[in-house]
C-alpha cells in the first residue's frame, strides 16, 4: 500500500502480537520515572517489564495478550495492578472499541502520534499515522478555540469499518 500514510496492524481477537523493535529511549524511561514520582510510585521490576514491553510492540493490547507476550514472570493479579498503576502515573492510556474488553499502549507523549483503524468484522486494530490528517486536526482545533474559547489539549480518533482482509472475504 502506498501513500502518505503508515499503517501497523493489529492481530485479530485471540492472536498475540509480533515483538518489533523498541521504541523507548533513555529520555522516555526519565519520562516515566518523572510520571511515576509525581504519581508516588517506583519503577519496579515488574512495572519495567511492562513498559519494556509496551515500547516494543506497535500496537494496542489486551491484558491476555499483554501476559502471553511476557510470560509467566507476572502473574495476571499483578499485571492487573501494575497496569492500574501505570494508568493513574499516565503512562498507559486505555482504548476500549466495541470488543467488549480494554487494550492499552503506551501514553501517545511517550510514543509516536497516530490513530486507529478499527475492523468491526474481525477485531484487528491497525495503528494510523497520517500527517495530513494533522493539519486538518491542527486547522479544526484552532477552529474550536475560535469559534468557543476551548483550548484542546489532545484528540484521539478511531476510524471503525472493514479491513481490507474482511472487505474482500464480504464480495
Amino acid at each position: 500500500m502506498s501513500g502518505p500514510f503508515i499503517l501497523i496492524p493489529i492481530p485479530p481477537r485471540g492472536r498475540v502480537p509480533s515483538m518489533a523493535s523498541p521504541m523507548a529511549t533513555p529520555n522516555v524511561h526519565e519520562e516515566i520515572d518523572r510520571r511515576l514520582a509525581k504519581a508516588g510510585q517506583r519503577w519496579t521490576k515488574g512495572r519495567r517489564s511492562v513498559v519494556e514491553v509496551m515500547a516494543k510492540i506497535s500496537a494496542p493490547v489486551s491484558v491476555p495478550e499483554l501476559q502471553a507476550l511476557i510470560g509467566p514472570s507476572i502473574p495476571l493479579s499483578t499485571l492487573y495492578r501494575i497496569i492500574s498503576d501505570l494508568l493513574a502515573a499516565h503512562v498507559l492510556i486505555k482504548l476500549e472499541f466495541a470488543e467488549g474488553f480494554a487494550r492499552f499502549e503506551l501514553d501517545d507523549a511517550l510514543s509516536k502520534h497516530h490513530h486507529h483503524l478499527v475492523c468491526t468484522e474481525c477485531g484487528a486494530v491497525m495503528d494510523l499515522e497520517l500527517a495530513d490528517l494533522e493539519k486538518v486536526l491542527d486547522g479544526t482545533n484552532a477552529a474550536i478555540r475560535k469559534r468557543t474559547g476551548f483550548k484542546v489539549a489532545s484528540h484521539r480518533l478511531d476510524f471503525f469499518g472493514m479491513c481490507s482482509k474482511c472487505a474482500k472475504a464480504a464480495k
